[in-house]
């Protein structure tokens, strides 16, 4: 499903009248009327369409908010300090202001983050009537930090509070005690607390504690030049210090399977040397231009690459020519999206042969400043101007990425290509696309064969002879089809009603099968142009992924198509598919917030969305991600839900995660005028899932399973049940209680990913002091029956820092199984606690 992408960098919508009387003008003299059927009832567009105008009203709001947050002021907003700093003086009446509590800073550390056992934690806290203690909370330990500490700096700015000048504390400690266990926490809260003489409380600041054991629990599963999963937030404005800390805060997060970076919009169609040069790519784009309050792109090429070899942050190039490049403030003169659709023939026209004035859509509910989603360049292969502009700078950035890549490829993570790559479907089925001419004249071409697919184009139109039907089409099984008696080719239409009657509906009309899979085909088609277009200009097309938005269906609304000869939906689905989102020469690429981000979609095929993404694509990967739910903005997402999806995009094997948004809201001020729980991942249930995601995988080679059980904040039971024995969910945790024979069979989720099939090793996270004696796993065949991989005992059981682990004979390796079963026995029927379960590939 359509839906808004994360970097939309423009400025404000300005209408033009002349526009739509151009358009008309046009529509008049060119055009060919439409057939005379009548137009579907509005009243009668329900359920499916219901859906999709909520969750229009949302792309609105989203579009609006976004550009407000990363066009006006890309910058990072750091949390809420709990009480002025020296360097920010608190105003006049600080009496009033401290009654909630103490008020002051930590200094140090200033990472968010150390890696223990060792902190030595400092900084300074003031009171009116006198600070009596800094609590220094872990783990259940209370300890207090020296005070006194000769604060002159303080002194200085606060010198309306007693003692100013000594309010300073320092507290060195080593909490080795608190990571002995097999099953402690990978990361420890550190809360400091200033106590006020009259008992008032304030929390001064938290950092996480790491346990040094958690960094290396994988090493001896790590293959030597292991491909990393990159977490990289997407950010813009990096000239206004859009990525500032973004090189610092997650460093004792990291691990050689396991990096951080950023991504960032490039708009190779808009930062161009203008019209006076023909509008090629500029790497050198100067930010500071303006249309209207905005500028009209925040980034340049040549900045971006700069910033990560400077910095030595891994990056991901979104190189944006789709719909959202140029949704903001027509810009002809730089903008070459906006001059070519000045000219009708460079456009999608709808179904009434009309082409709407880019701010046509400016009303939509909740819109905040008019995104220009009405008018977008058409797909088809005879507007051989789109293309050759496309091509030609698509390629000139290309050009310089592969020299890049080359020089820097730890660093060059990939390209993602225009998002959110449709048929415009932002109308509704108020309004339906695309009818240019140059579009039907391709659909009647696919439907006999002929011309390009018969590799008979016109100079500037490929070659489609590989896209062709199996089977081409005669105008008579046309005419059969559509119930009509045209005479010859240039006559045949496609349909421009589409009703909702129950005993006729759109999705269950012949003809409308037909259009619906060439419009499947357009789309496929343009997103293997441009990856084609990278690969010809020097990109590996394993650095190549598209951005294609799914949102998940409610209510009667068919979950989205998966092949591109699936039937059509009840919907607009404006041409997508997942096959056809991925490119021949390149990766699946995909935009995911709220149900589909937490991996809660059912699909046509039984199957969950993460299941068939990977079935798809084995290397997709997530171009942009927030668990917060587009339709229900005003509900903060929860850590469980970014447990869920973390848990199973790691699971199913995505390459990369680029959760919005590094210089969005803040989660410190949620709940605020202002914040948007959909641009928010500084502070967030997101991204403290996330730093327990990289702690658990630090080490851990992509093509792994991995199951927790949970963090240390979140029970979870991943999907296992117990088929004999009990199990009860901890935190981070599975409590296994075996029968009197002291064994547990226990059963992982079913529909496990293909990398299941080349396990070498299994690991079960109990210590050598749990008494296990014997592991037993066995795989559930796809068309069923189980096979045993491993049954071990004695010394086959191998202790590792991340439990027992066992080994798969070679001899049965490659079945195609779905599903494990894991025997464990016991040297007796004591509860144990199981902090993981892994499965991993030949290294």
């Amino acid at each position: 499903m359509a839906r808004w992408y994360g970097t939309r960098h423009a400025a404000l919508a300005l209408p033009d009248a002349r526009r739509v009387r151009d358009a008309r003008r046009y529509n008049r003299a060119m055009a060919t009327p439409p057939p005379s059927e009548s137009a579907p009832d509005p009243a009668a567009r329900r359920g499916a369409r219901r859906w999709f105008v909520g969750f229009l009203t949302l792309v609105a709001v989203v579009a609006g908010f976004e550009l407000a947050s990363l066009v006006r002021s890309p910058r990072v907003v750091p949390a809420p300090s709990p009480a002025p700093t020296a360097s920010a003086p608190a105003p006049t009446g600080s009496v009033a202001a401290s009654r909630a509590g103490p008020f002051g800073d930590v200094d140090a550390p200033a990472a968010e983050a150390v890696i223990g056992p060792r902190i030595v934690v400092s900084g300074w806290a003031l009171d009116p009537v006198g600070v009596r203690a800094v609590e220094i909370r872990i783990g259940g330990q209370i300890h207090r930090a020296r005070l006194g500490i000769a604060r002159p700096d303080v002194a200085r700015v606060r010198t309306d509070i007693p003692d100013n000048a000594n309010g300073g504390y320092e507290f060195t400690g080593d909490f080795s005690d608190l990571f002995t266990t097999f099953a402690a926490p990978d990361r420890q809260t550190l809360t400091i607390v200033a106590i006020a003489k009259d008992g008032r409380e304030r929390v001064l600041g938290t950092r996480s504690l790491i346990d040094p054991r958690a960094l290396g629990r994988w090493a001896a599963f790590t293959p030597r030049g292991a491909e990393p999963f990159h977490l990289l937030p997407a950010l813009s404005g990096l000239d206004l210090g859009g990525a500032a800390e973004l090189d610092t805060v997650y460093a004792p997060y990291l691990s050689a399977t396991l990096r951080a970076g950023f991504r960032v919009p490039i708009l190779y169609l808009r930062t161009t040397k203008g019209a006076a040069q023909d509008f090629v790519f500029d790497p050198d784009w100067d930010t500071t231009r303006q249309c209207g309050e905005r500028r009209i792109a925040d980034d340049s090429l040549n900045g971006a690459l700069a910033h990560s070899i400077a910095h030595k942050l891994p990056v991901l190039v979104t190189l944006n020519g789709g719909i959202w490049a140029d949704a903001y403030c027509d810009v002809p003169e730089w903008d070459v999206n906006d001059k070519l659709e000045q000219d009708l023939a460079n456009d999608q026209w709808n179904e009434k042969n009309e082409v709407m004035p880019d701010d046509y859509l400016k009303s939509l509910p909740g819109s905040l400043d008019a995104p220009q989603l009405a008018r977008s360049l058409t797909f088809n292969v005879h507007a051989t101007a789109v293309r050759h502009y496309k091509k030609r700078n698509l390629q000139q950035a290309a050009v310089l990425l592969a020299r890049f890549a080359r020089e820097h490829p730890d660093l060059f993570v990939g390209i993602n290509l225009d998002p959110d790559t449709y048929l415009n479907p932002f109308f509704a089925e108020a309004q339906w696309y695309d009818y240019n001419p140059g579009t039907l004249r391709q659909f009647r071409e696919w439907l006999a064969g002929t011309g390009p697919y018969a590799g008979r184009g016109a100079a500037g139109v490929p070659n489609l002879t590989a896209y062709r039907r199996s089977q081409p089409l005669s105008l008579a099984q046309v005419n059969a089809l559509a119930g009509r008696q045209w005479r010859s080719w240039q006559e045949v239409d496609p349909p421009r009603a589409f009703s909702r009657d129950p005993a006729r509906p759109f999705w269950q009309d012949a003809w409308v099968r037909e259009w619906e899979h060439f419009r499947r085909h357009l789309v496929h088609l343009h997103y293997d142009e441009l990856a084609g277009w990278l690969v010809e200009a020097g990109i590996s097309r394993d650095r190549i992924w598209s951005s294609q938005g799914l949102m998940a269906p409610r209510g009667d609304a068919m979950p989205f198509a998966i092949d591109l000869g699936s039937p059509p939906r009840n919907y607009d689905s404006g041409g997508m598919t997942l096959a056809g989102s991925k490119p021949a020469s390149g990766h699946l690429g995909v935009i995911l917030y709220g149900e589909a981000a937490a991996n809660g979609v059912a699909m046509d095929n039984g199957r969950s969305l993460f299941a068939t993404l990977a079935t798809v694509d084995p290397r997709w990967a997530i171009v942009e991600y927030n668990t917060a739910d587009l339709r229900d903005p005003a509900v903060p997402p929860t850590y469980a839900a970014a447990y869920r999806g973390l848990r199973d995009m790691w699971n199913f094997g995505a390459r990369y995660m680029s959760p919005m948004a590094w210089n969005g809201s803040n989660g410190a001020f949620v709940g605020q005028p202002g914040y948007s729980t959909f641009m928010a991942w500084r502070n967030t249930p997101l991204e403290s899932a996330a730093r327990d995601f990289m702690l658990a995988r630090a080490g851990l080679p992509l093509g792994a399973l991995l199951w927790t059980f949970g963090t240390p904040s979140h029970a979870d039971g991943d999907g296992w049940v117990a088929e004999q024995g009990r199990i009860a969910l901890a935190k981070g945790g599975l409590v296994v209680t075996p029968d009197a024979n002291g064994r547990a069979i226990l059963l992982s989720p079913a529909d496990l990913p293909a990398s299941l099939q080349r396990a070498t090793q299994f690991v079960i996270g109990v210590d050598s002091h749990a008494g296990l004696r014997r592991v037993r796993v066995q795989g559930r065949l796809a068309g069923g029956g189980w096979r045993t991989l491993v049954d071990a005992t004695g010394g086959e059981l191998r202790e590792t820092p991340a439990g027992i682990a066992v080994t798969h004979g070679s001899a049965e390796r490659a079945l195609p199984l779905d599903q494990l079963r894991l025997e464990l026995t016991f040297r007796s029927t004591t509860p144990r606690t199981i902090a993981r379960v892994a499965v991993l590939p030949a290294r």
